[in-house]
């Protein structure tokens, strides 16, 4: 028996959002635009830049609106920003309009009732009402959408969810019209045989449509669940440098702030797939990812010093597989 692999695979970068938003200290703009330039160079064809959350629930992206202003965009790359309700996507239409926003947008619910209030503060009828209109203004606009669906396979706060309520919410996202539909394991819930499982039906029920996969590290299982939807067909997937990421902080710079509140997970181990050791797992596997694999590695050990601590990804430390002699 054969594996099933692609030629190909996209990572897109999630670092300068996602990562972000889970330190405790405010990242100066000139750091994100720094890191965003660099990604866009390194040769990732897609990357999230912000999001238009109110700053005094995330104030990491209080400056998102001069992030996008100043960011010096790649031609070929695609920009992200997140907008989880319309006060958010008015501000990024705004930016639109000024000349400078972004080219995508994405909208989450999650299938977690208990976890959708805490992350968007909202029950998820209400954000269903409002998702129609969402994606009718964003389209309107010339902006793509992504439909994510979070808790994908399990929720810290009220345990298992069962895959048709995953797939229910596919569907729903699909009716509306989004360009792609991207499955969140919000705190590592997943396991293999479940990945496996659960996008082997997303694929075989929503071909037209581009499928991206978000694993979470809570449990150290990121990479195994990636290979497991690889094999099942998926070709897209989000990462994180150095497995940043996971709940919004609920301090910045020492100030106390609502954020998603407490922390809702086991630990405070909740980061996304740690992307330089994908990216470095998928070229020994001898699949593209239109990578300078070297230049990001070097700017994952840049991302230590700036963070001032030892990340998560492996490879940044023990380096390649070498592909010839060493003369060791």
């Amino acid at each position: 028996m054969k594996w099933n692999l692609p030629k190909r695979v996209e990572l897109r970068e999630l670092a300068c959002r996602d990562g972000f938003q889970h330190e405790p200290t405010f990242l100066p703009t000139d750091t994100k635009l720094y890191f965003l330039e660099a990604l866009a160079e390194t040769g990732f064809r897609w990357l999230e830049v912000t999001s238009f959350a109110p700053p005094k629930y995330l104030p990491q992206f209080r400056d998102a609106e001069e992030v996008l202003k100043r960011l010096k965009k790649k031609p070929g790359v695609t920009y992200n920003v997140i907008t989880l309700n319309e006060r958010a996507l008015d501000r990024c239409l705004q930016t639109k309009e000024q000349g400078f926003g972004p080219d995508m947008i994405l909208y989450m619910i999650s299938t977690s009732e208990s976890h959708n209030r805490r992350n968007a503060g909202r029950p998820r009828e209400e954000m269903w009402k409002e998702a129609a209109t969402m994606v009718k203004r964003a389209h309107a606009a010339g902006l793509k959408v992504i439909g994510t669906t979070g808790t994908t396979f399990g929720c810290p706060i009220e345990g298992p969810v069962p895959a048709a309520a995953s797939l229910e919410f596919a569907d729903r996202f699909h009716e509306l019209g989004v360009d792609e539909l991207n499955f969140g394991d919000t705190t590592g819930e997943g396991t293999p045989e479940r990945v496996f499982d659960f996008y082997s039906q997303i694929l075989e029920k929503h071909r037209d449509l581009r499928i991206v996969a978000h694993f979470h590290e809570s449990r150290g299982w990121g990479l195994a669940n990636c290979l497991a939807a690889l094999q099942a067909g998926v070709f897209c997937f989000d990462v994180s440098m150095g497995g940043l990421g996971g709940q919004p902080a609920n301090m910045v710079d020492r100030v106390p702030i609502k954020g998603t509140g407490e922390l809702y997970t086991p630990s405070d181990l909740t980061g996304n797939v740690r992307g330089e050791d994908l990216a470095v797992m998928l070229d020994e596997m001898k699949i593209e990812t239109g990578l300078n694999l070297d230049q990001y590695l070097a700017l994952g050990r840049l991302l230590e010093r700036v963070l001032g601590r030892e990340l998560r990804s492996w490879t940044t430390k023990t380096g390649r597989i070498p592909k010839g002699p060493t003369g060791k």
